[in-house]
Order: C-alpha cells, then structure tokens, then sequence
C-alpha cells in the first residue's frame, strides 16, 4: 500500500472534517483529536455529492458517525456504514497522522 502526505497535523481542525484529493477521489478526513483521525470517501452514497466532509460529527449509542448534510443519514466513522440504510455505505480510506503530516492510503 503507498501512502500520500495530504498536509500538516495542525491543518486538521479537531472536531470538524475537510476534504482531500487523492489518488483520483475526494476523501473525507476527520480529526477528533484524541478519539482519532478517520477518513470515508467524501462521497454521499445516498445522493452521489461530494460533501461528507461538511457532515456533523456525532456519537450514537457509543458509535462516532458523520451526518451527512443533504439527507441526514449517519455513516459510522470506523466502518462506513450507513445506520439507517444498512445498504449504503462509504468507503474506509485508510489514514495515518505523525509528526511530519496526515498520510492517506493511495491506490
């Protein structure tokens, strides 16, 4: 698996997502600081918009999820799945953070 340098660990803002290209699509990252950092394709399974990142963050029944902000459904963060369409959901990216920046898998 290769890895890309998407920016500085202090460009992520803890409790909010932004949106990165790499490797040929969006991804969604998200910092929660000290519960971790994930990223979900930025795309919407639900409508096909590249806005994921602009979700919510929120936690559910001990669950952290991204509430999309077009048709609300909740994407578990660790997983993709969708909590209310148990046949949507958003692709895992895999993401890495050190010292010298936030490292997502390529393809």
């Amino acid at each position: 698996m290769s890895w890309e340098r998407v920016c500085d660990p202090s460009a992520l803002p803890v409790g909010k997502g932004i949106a990165a290209w790499v490797a040929g699509r969006a991804v969604a990252i998200f910092n929660l600081g000290q519960q971790g950092v994930f990223a979900l394709d930025n795309r919407d399974p639900a409508s096909g918009v590249s806005l994921l990142a602009r979700g919510q963050i929120c936690e559910l029944a001990g669950e952290l999820y991204v509430c999309s902000p077009l048709y609300k459904q909740h994407y578990r963060l660790t997983t993709g799945e969708c909590l209310e369409e148990p046949q949507l959901s958003a692709e895992k990216v895999a993401v890495r953070i050190d010292e010298t920046g936030v490292w997502l898998a390529g393809a």
